[in-house]
């Protein structure tokens, strides 16, 4: 991949970044209250979390735009720069692959979890299918505690493994949030991004939970109310402005629409005076 093409697509990719690791998040946390109240967590969920090689899940995707963002090259690496952990031995193949401290945290918090997320799936697996099988074998009258008290510990063992894998999992993904608010100062101008939070806020705001509100601050500073402008502007962008127009008529509802925005609304007005203001 061109370091051009990355340059090009960037925005794209931060927002596919945000989304997707809202999504895994919420998507292990529901199967966190599965297993907390029946003890059980759902494979086929998983499976599709995680997908296969050629059916990648949300996490997988979301493990290999991180690689994307995260792994580039540079011929004169920063004071700070981190070599990618690959190479730490050797030179890289193809110039000097870096990242900042930040981007290899963030870089290790994914790819720690997916690989964690695979050993849970396969726990589910096996509790979906040998433990169960296991248990049925116990109730044949044929089947005499000889031969099956040995094995009777390993449905235990795979339920004590399942629960430190979510809380493995959850525990770093919600340092991963902590973390993308960090990556995210200073890229407030990503009107792809701020289309989808404003699009998807409810979303946004479960994931993030504690850390929405400095989300908010590393990406628009004490201005929160550009997300709603930005998110507009892609709209426009994108060609639809009656989305664009009910999203800022939304916004100024909730008093979340500053000067920028409330300019942009009268302008969309004005060019359809058809449009109807709601009641007040």
């Amino acid at each position: 991949m061109s370091e051009r093409w990355l340059l090009v697509r960037k925005a794209y990719f931060v927002r596919d970044l945000v989304r997707d690791f809202c999504t895994v998040y919420l998507g292990i946390e529901e199967q966190n209250r599965l297993f907390t109240r029946d003890g059980l967590v759902s494979y086929a969920a998983l499976r599709d979390l995680l997908g296969e090689v050629n059916r990648k899940g949300v996490f997988w995707r979301l493990k290999d735009t991180a690689h994307h963002l995260f792994r580039q090259t540079a011929e004169q690496p920063a004071d700070d720069a981190i070599l990618l952990w690959q190479y730490a031995g050797s030179a890289s193949p193809s110039g000097v692959v870096v990242q900042t401290p930040v981007e290899a945290l963030l870089d290790w918090c994914i790819g720690y979890a997916f690989h964690e997320c695979a050993k849970l799936r396969e726990d589910a697996f096996q509790r979906q299918h040998y433990s169960s099988r296991l248990a049925q074998l116990a109730r044949t009258p044929s089947v005499t505690g000889d031969l099956y008290d040995p094995l009777r510990e390993l449905a235990s063992q795979t339920h004590e493994s399942s629960s430190r894998e979510l809380h493995r999992i959850l525990y770093v993904l919600r340092h991963g949030l902590f973390l993308l608010t960090r990556y995210l100062q200073g890229q407030g101008g990503n009107r792809h991004l701020a289309r989808w939070l404003a699009v998807e806020e409810e979303i946004a705001r479960r994931a993030f939970g504690q850390w929405y509100a400095e989300l908010l601050q590393a990406l628009y500073g004490d201005r929160p109310q550009r997300l709603f402008r930005l998110a507009a502007e892609n709209l426009l962008d994108a060609g639809r402005p009656a989305e664009a127009r009910r999203l800022l008529l939304c916004a100024q509802s909730q008093h979340r629409l500053d000067e920028e925005g409330a300019s942009l609304l009268h302008t969309l007005d004005a060019a359809d005076p058809s449009q109807e203001s709601p009641a007040p």
